[in-house]
């Protein structure tokens, strides 16, 4: 089989590395059809399936950011300018009065909920991603949407889909906490003709998405990307983790489910199996020490554990829920008074949920107005100081404690990481 220097250095540096993760660039970057994410139990990994093309070749690597991102050129072309530290995960000499090193770069930050409460009805939290992929669907701004959704055929697997109607867009609602390659969808939604195209996405795979978006010979696919909605993310964990969850805690055999939901109502979420003759299973997801996104956490993938990327740093937009929040954490939320919560309506709403909305660039700031100013969200703009500790105790507590230490002992081995420049 004919194997080009291009899938040598991707082999090489990002999936023999445990690099990979999972995002289907190279995939979809392949001019020859010769790549193919290849579904293991434990994880999915690129793999040749055919011939590479005659000559020389190396867009699967250029597409991929898992071990190299150009964070400079990123920053500067989609953002206007670079944050006020060197790069994630390094200390630099520059002031760090701004928590750019922490944050990235912030043009606003607000809590909100979608109006529709059909919406809001089927989010994770406040629904904010959905209603504004559903508003600027209606409206033009774009003709269709890359979300994030389940495999008809296997109902509990995660899986890119492109979605053209408010149905389907809505049909996805609510994370979907699996690994899956989200960028395939890209190859479906070039090959329907779509030309303003919305992603949504992990914080991992909006680096390859971003690094494609930096090379003109990808133009044919990314130049269509209008918009990119990132969550935050701690961890996305293995399919056999959700197959666990089924099998051992739901006590379910996997044959039997017909529909499966992570974090369905009430308010932080339920995880709800619903059965092939009609039969709902439920157990809380979040809440409680044996809570099911406890259960998970045994199931942290490798690539996940070299990753510092918590906030979606290269997105238009990032959204995610409300903890860590000085006021609204879900753990303060019970403990406000009748007085208080009159006195702050953002309270009221917490309790029902809110999405965190973080705007990174002019297009995601465009977008967000546009789906406030059409009456599909109710928005609550944070001051800085609040957004600060906000965003600040989102990092904290979040991947450099977990992650730092494996990072540090994959460095003293020599052992690759991820590297920004």
């Amino acid at each position: 089989m004919i194997e080009q220097e291009g899938f040598k250095r991707l082999r090489a540096n990002c999936i023999s590395t445990g690099l990979c993760y999972e995002c289907g660039a190279c995939e979809v970057a392949c001019p020859n059809g010769a790549l193919r994410l290849r579904q293991y139990k434990f994880c999915r990994t690129p793999e040749l399936v055919n011939n590479c093309v005659n000559g020389y070749c190396d867009r699967c690597y250029r597409a991929c950011a898992a071990r190299h991102v150009p964070l400079t050129a990123i920053e500067s072309t989609f953002f206007g300018r670079n944050r006020r530290h060197v790069f994630p995960g390094r200390s630099g000499d520059y002031p760090n009065e701004h928590d750019e090193d922490k944050c990235g770069i912030v043009r606003n930050v607000y809590m909100g909920y979608a109006l529709d409460e059909k919406i809001h009805g089927q989010a994770v939290s406040g629904g904010v991603s959905t209603a504004l992929l559903t508003y600027a669907l209606e409206s033009g701004m774009i003709d269709g949407a890359i979300v994030a959704g389940f495999d008809p055929d296997v109902p509990y697997e995660a899986k890119a889909v492109v979605a053209t109607t408010p149905d389907e867009i809505l049909a996805c609602a609510g994370s979907k906490y699996q690994p899956h390659p989200q960028l395939l969808g890209l190859r479906e939604a070039v090959a329907r003709g779509l030309e303003r195209i919305a992603i949504t996405c992990t914080p991992c795979h909006a680096l390859s998405l971003r690094k494609m978006m930096l090379d003109a010979e990808f133009d044919d696919i990314v130049g269509r990307v209008k918009l990119i909605i990132g969550n935050i993310c701690g961890s996305h964990w293995g399919r056999h983790g959700t197959e666990n969850l089924i099998r051992n805690w739901m006590k379910t055999d996997l044959k039997d489910v017909a529909a499966l939901k992570y974090r369905a109502r009430p308010f932080p979420g339920d995880f709800v199996v619903t059965l092939k003759n009609g039969e709902e299973r439920r157990k809380s997801f979040v809440a409680g020490s044996g809570s099911g996104l406890s259960q998970l956490a045994k199931f942290t993938p490798e690539e996940c554990r070299y990753c510092l990327e918590k906030a979606a740093s290269v997105t238009d937009i990032v959204v995610g829920d409300i903890w860590h929040h000085p006021v609204l954490t879900p753990k303060l939320l019970d403990t406000y008074t009748d007085e208080e919560v009159a006195a702050d309506e953002r309270i009221a709403c917490a309790r029902k949920g809110l999405t965190a909305v973080v705007i990174r660039s002019e297009a995601g700031q465009r977008f967000l107005d546009a789906a406030r100013e059409g009456g599909a969200i109710r928005l609550f703009e944070e001051t800085e100081p609040v957004w600060r500790e906000f965003l600040c105790g989102v990092h904290d507590y979040g991947k450099p404690i977990s992650n730092g230490p494996v990072i540090d002992a994959r460095i003293v081995r020599g052992q690759p990481v991820r590297e920004y420049f």
